[in-house]
């Protein structure tokens, strides 16, 4: 018996257009995001390979959604864990369901989610961007009619007239503030910045943050005190010997987020250093695991259990009123005080 010829796909057809297959996708629902040359070199090549539109799929995906994408820069931060938590919930309980996607701090392979997620019609998309994210690149894959909800972190460049979307964001400034006064009100005064990278606007709003409190108190900030990492436990542990090179000695770190700091704790034991006592840290996020780490873990809380569930229900309520007025909602951080801060250091010096 004659072997079945093999179905052409859109992967055959974008391999063949040098193009993304999110690309052909825009393509066949004769999308205006699509140059008119790569339009013509696509439909060129489905003809050519004899490719056929399965119509009723199509139509079938066409229809009202039930699903929402989640596109997070980071899975294995467990942050994004208990946001996503968060957001399955408060989905399910609209009886929708959550396709969860990952970009790994990576511009490119954002897109590349985006658009295979956007083959499933989502009733609506939350994104918390990688690094250096622009709007040019959700336009191209999103376009205007998908209702968006960014998280966290700003996009860069500028969204053309017709594209709008939510912003659910943190008081990231005022956040690391708390946590640098803190400290400062425990007689610190060589404090460092530790982790995260400047690409992300959340990193740099902490920073801020972070530099107003020490300008108020009188500090100067130098250079070598703002310290970049991958925003990680792994890292956050690996970079402590950094803190003390070429004799520098500070006595406490206002940490980009949770997942640094307990990696900086570890990182400080190893360096001969005891947490809370010998140095204070501090961290941003309150993941569940900040209140059960050796020391107890003073950090700013945000909730994000709580942030997913506002997300998503931000999103549906725009896939419900397309129309409505484009909103922009910051939510406060609170400082929570616990051992890894406990320590004052006029006390200290003083016995």
């Amino acid at each position: 018996m004659a072997d079945t010829p093999r179905r052409i796909t859109l992967n055959d057809i974008a391999r063949a257009c040098g193009v993304s297959r999110a690309t052909v996708s825009l393509v066949l629902r004769s999308s205006p995001l699509v140059h008119a040359g790569t339009r013509e070199r696509v439909e060129a090549e489905m003809r050519k390979q004899g490719y056929v539109y399965n119509r009723a799929a199509a139509n079938l995906r066409q229809r009202m959604s039930t699903a929402v994408a989640l596109v997070v820069n980071d899975v294995s931060n467990p942050y994004f864990a208990e946001f996503a938590a968060g957001v399955d919930e408060a989905l399910a309980a609209k009886g929708y369901v959550t396709l969860l996607g990952n970009s790994n701090e990576s511009a490119e392979r954002q897109r590349q989610v985006l658009g295979s997620l956007m083959e499933h019609n989502p009733a609506g998309i939350i994104l918390s961007p990688a690094e250096a994210s622009e709007f040019s690149d959700l336009e191209r894959v999103i376009g205007p009619q998908t209702p968006l909800l960014v998280f966290n972190r700003e996009l860069s460049g500028k969204a053309s007239k017709g594209f709008a979307y939510d912003f659910l964001g943190l008081d990231n400034r005022a956040g690391a503030r708390a946590a640098t006064e803190l400290l400062l009100a425990h007689g610190h005064r060589q404090i460092v910045f530790y982790g995260g990278h400047a690409q992300s606007s959340s990193c740099r709003e902490r920073r801020a943050g972070y530099q107003e409190a020490m300008a108020a108190a009188g500090i100067k900030v130098p250079a070598t005190w703002m310290i970049e990492t991958t925003p990680s436990r792994l890292e956050g542990n690996a970079r402590a010997a950094t803190l003390f090179a070429a004799g520098a000695k500070p006595t406490a770190a206002v940490c980009y987020n949770d997942a640094v700091a307990l990696g900086l704790t570890l990182g400080l034991l190893r360096e001969g250093r005891q947490p809370g006592v010998d140095f204070a840290v501090t961290g941003f996020d309150d993941i569940p695991e900040a209140a059960v780490g050796i020391p107890p873990l003073t950090t700013i809380s945000t909730d994000p259990r709580e942030r997913g569930r506002q997300a998503a229900r931000m999103v549906l309520e725009r896939a419900a009123a397309p129309g409505m007025t484009r909103r922009q909602v910051i939510v406060p951080a609170l400082l929570t005080q616990r051992d890894s801060t406990k320590q004052d250091v006029r006390k200290k010096n003083a016995r």
